[in-house]
């Protein structure tokens, strides 16, 4: 397996994990302050909470928003990415235009703006990440789908007729996968770290468990226990870590 299967493979067992043994409810209480034990492997916050469910529970709602925000940005990347490279030199015009407007916006300020006006909702924050990280996945796809139109075999599609339709449907989403699959990686990854920025400074979801939440209330206390805010700062770089190897080239084994 390669390097890039076996992070992939990583961050799945792990959000199942997070699923399976991350409680969805309230967790229980047990003795507050307590350093890692064989009871409470990572320790247990002020309120007595066991830190390693906290993880587990905060990496459902994290890594759900990461995953609705890439979703959103693959099908609208896909479809922009798409439309420009095998449309009309207008159509392509007007998408990249609109591409260049939109990451020009600043993802995180339209989040900030968005949690003011509408709440720190997850799904909120799903949308916004969603729709402004799409150009970058349209601006890699409209580039491939311009090289492979280019090649022989979809020279001589063209020539025997086939429609746009069915040029994008046999012959150039097989070979958009891979870049697909990175740009994928890019955008799950920066959601994930936009996320836990946002809970970070108070604007996520208050009733959500978040890393990045976890990680402000270590710093508060950071005499009262080091283990307040070394493991969630640790989960979320081992996270961001394994996202960059699975969207990597996977050429290391």
């Amino acid at each position: 397996m390669t390097a890039r299967g076996a992070a992939a493979a990583v961050l799945v067992a792990f959000y199942g994990a997070c699923l399976v043994f991350g409680p969805a409810g309230a967790l229980p209480g047990h003795a507050a302050l307590q350093p890692p034990s064989i009871a409470h492997p990572l320790g247990t916050d002020d309120l007595g909470r066991d830190m390693l469910a906290a993880i587990l529970q905060a990496g459902r709602g994290s890594l759900l928003v990461a995953a609705v925000a890439t979703v959103l940005a693959l099908l609208l990347g896909l479809a922009a990415g798409l439309a420009a490279g095998i449309g009309p030199p207008l159509l392509d015009q007007a998408l990249m235009r609109l591409a260049e407007i939109v990451s020009s916006l600043p993802a995180l300020l339209a989040a900030v703006l968005v949690a003011a006006l509408f709440g720190g909702s997850g799904w909120h924050l799903a949308l916004v990440l969603g729709f402004t990280r799409w150009p970058m996945v349209a601006r890699i796809l409209r580039a491939e789908t311009q090289a492979l139109l280019a090649r022989e075999f979809l020279r001589a599609a063209w020539a025997l007729g086939a429609t746009p339709w069915q040029v994008a449907r046999r012959h150039l989403l097989p070979c958009l996968a891979a870049p697909l699959l990175a740009g994928a990686g890019i955008v799950f990854g920066g959601a994930v770290l936009a996320e836990a920025a946002l809970a970070f400074v108070g604007l996520g979801d208050p009733e959500a468990g978040s890393w990045g939440r976890m990680i402000a209330q270590g710093f508060a206390m950071l005499g009262l226990g080091w283990w307040l805010w070394l493991w969630p700062v640790a989960t979320l770089v081992v996270v961001s870590g394994l996202v960059a190897v699975a969207a990597g080239d996977g050429s290391a084994a």
